[in-house]
């Protein structure tokens, strides 16, 4: 009990920290860096608010794609939030880069798993050159950022302050 709440009281004050950056950027690395923590490192997404698991998902394709490229995305453990991607992009208002998102997925033609192992079976299935030069187009596209992901992703959390709080789970 009592190592529940210390970890409570750490986790708030780290959050009120984050919540005093006046940089953007520096606001957002610290908020990724907060949630990274929070969902251990995305193994146990159930302590986000639907506001939290909507950033943690933008943050994780953007960081994954400008890594390694969609295909990178898809083959880790972050492509198990392939089919949110389109709907997180769109609830920041990043119209284009849900459009992106939208191509890379429908390169494959088909529903993408969300277990890790079934949807690398279905990747090395389906690996094909097309396949490959519709991935290297979206992620072109997503790195020319038409949409400012920084911007959008920062105004979005502070819209939705009040769900990027301590979870339940934590007190």
């Amino acid at each position: 009990m009592f190592k529940k709440k210390d970890k409570a009281k750490q986790e708030s004050s780290n959050i009120q920290h984050i919540w005093n950056l006046t940089d953007p950027n520096d606001f957002i690395v610290a908020m990724t860096e907060y949630l990274d923590n929070k969902t251990q490192y995305g193994d146990d997404m159930s302590v986000l608010s639907e506001a939290e698991r909507i950033f943690y998902i933008t943050q994780t394709v953007e960081m994954e794609v400008n890594n390694g490229g969609f295909s990178q995305f898809f083959y880790n453990s972050s492509g198990n939030f392939s089919n949110e991607l389109v709907s997180a992009f769109t609830a920041i208002g990043a119209k284009v880069t849900a459009a992106i998102c939208q191509k890379a997925i429908s390169a494959f033609g088909r529903n993408i798993p969300v277990d890790r192992d079934k949807r690398v079976e279905m990747l090395d299935e389906l690996e094909s050159e097309e396949i490959d030069k519709i991935l290297e187009e979206c992620d072109s596209a997503f790195c020319d950022y038409e949409d400012n992901l920084n911007e959008l992703n920062y105004n979005f959390v502070i819209k939705n302050k009040k769900s990027f709080t301590l979870s339940t789970n934590s007190a």
